[in-house]
């Protein structure tokens, strides 16, 4: 057998393990696009999507959503960063040992999961960091919630009022005001993650 004939047998080997890329740093961490995989499966595990799914949420450098996971991933390690530098990145035991747990069962046995080979020291480790991004994230809406006036509502309601026809203001005002609230915390966030992306250097590669 020939050297050459060996050394594809032994490429063939390898072929069903996923080849890894950096795909984006936060500050000096690279994000890897096998971390995104793991991140991706975790995330639907603990935050089912509305979409039911049938299995795992299989993710790759070829699927067309990869670029959207690869941001998310991105920005939960900022926030969870963010959340340390605020002192605010505790984590019981018991939440963390509950969501690794559900994690493990529903990965058990799973080919798509078992070719990650994830192993327990990583899996605890963005499991941590997802469940305090989603905790300060959690804070920071809700310190940024704002309550929308009656007056405000009103003049919205005057500057749109091809829209609303012949209604009166009084039937559509709950509905405007939690539309304004809705847009202005949207607003909000989106400034504040442009401005911790930049204290971090993030970098997607993509």
């Amino acid at each position: 057998m020939s050297f050459l004939f060996s050394l594809l047998l032994g490429y063939q080997s390898f072929a069903a393990v996923p080849v890894t890329e950096t795909v984006g740093m936060v500050a000096d961490y690279v994000i890897t696009s096998r971390e995104v995989q793991i991140s991706t499966v975790a995330d639907a595990i603990l935050y089912p999507p509305k979409t039911k799914l049938t299995g795992l949420y299989e993710t790759g450098p070829d699927s067309k959503d990869f670029r959207n996971h690869v941001a998310t991933v991105l920005l939960e390690a900022v926030i969870a960063n963010e959340a340390e530098a605020f002192n605010v990145a505790a984590l019981s035991e018991t939440d963390l040992a509950e969501a690794v747990g559900k994690i493990e069962k529903a990965t058990n046995n799973k080919a798509y999961w078992n070719q990650l080979e994830v192993t327990p020291a990583e899996l605890k480790r963005f499991t941590t960091r997802k469940l305090i991004a989603k905790s300060f994230l959690q804070f920071k809406t809700s310190s940024m919630t704002s309550i929308i006036t009656d007056q405000e509502a009103q003049a919205y309601y005057e500057k749109n009022r091809v829209k609303f026809g012949s209604t009166p203001f009084a039937s559509f005002k709950d509905n405007i005001k939690s539309f304004l609230a809705q847009q202005q915390l949207e607003e909000r966030l989106r400034t504040w993650f442009e401005v911790v992306k930049r204290k971090y250097k993030v970098r997607n590669f993509l």
